[in-house]
């Protein structure tokens, strides 16, 4: 092989870098070392008892909080079902109660079935005529004959007794022209 230097150079020849790391990294040639004896099975070290104990602890708190809340929120559940089934008789009879003072309020405070009719009467066209008028617990539901039913539902509202009436249907009458229109005044 040709000497890598040029013809000139006096340097010592060194070995290079790589060179000198790869002998580094060989091992040297040392001895051989007699083959050790099979190690012997140690005794296992015993488990730290606290460091067990704070592992249980950390594990079983969340399951322990868990079963609590289970049976606590079963045990309220049997309670408002208990609590619900004694006083379902009691809320029943006031709702009945309620139900029956509202009523007995509407009529009291309401006007009678004569004073609406007579209002009505008195704000009806001369060509419309009054076919039906019921008032139950509920709203007052007027049934009107006109010609013209805007003409009717217009002049039935300029009367302050009967300015909430709203119409819900209309429909042709029999015969003569003229519409049928049913209102309702909600109480």
């Amino acid at each position: 092989m040709a000497d890598p230097r040029p013809a000139n150079d006096s340097a010592p020849v060194r070995p290079s870098l790589f060179d000198r790391a790869l002998g580094a990294a060989r091992p040297a040639s040392r001895p051989p070392v007699p083959a050790d004896p099979p190690p012997q099975p140690a005794e296992r070290p015993r488990p730290d008892r606290a460091a067990l104990i704070l592992a249980l602890a950390i594990v079983a708190a969340p399951l322990l909080t868990l079963a609590g809340a289970t049976l606590m929120t079963a045990h309220v559940r049997r309670e408002t079902r208990t609590l619900t089934e004694r006083s379902a008789p009691a809320v029943a009879a006031r709702t009945e109660r309620d139900r029956g003072r509202a009523a007995l309020a509407m009529a009291w405070n309401a006007p009678t079935l004569g004073a609406t009719v007579e209002a009505i009467a008195r704000a009806l066209p001369e060509d419309a005529a009054l076919l039906r008028v019921e008032r139950n617990t509920g709203p007052l539901t007027i049934d009107v004959a006109a010609p013209d039913p805007d003409r009717a539902l217009s002049a039935l509202r300029r009367d302050p007794a009967l300015g909430g009436l709203r119409a819900v249907a209309q429909s042709r009458a029999d015969g003569d022209g003229r519409m049928r229109i049913t209102l309702e005044q909600p109480r």
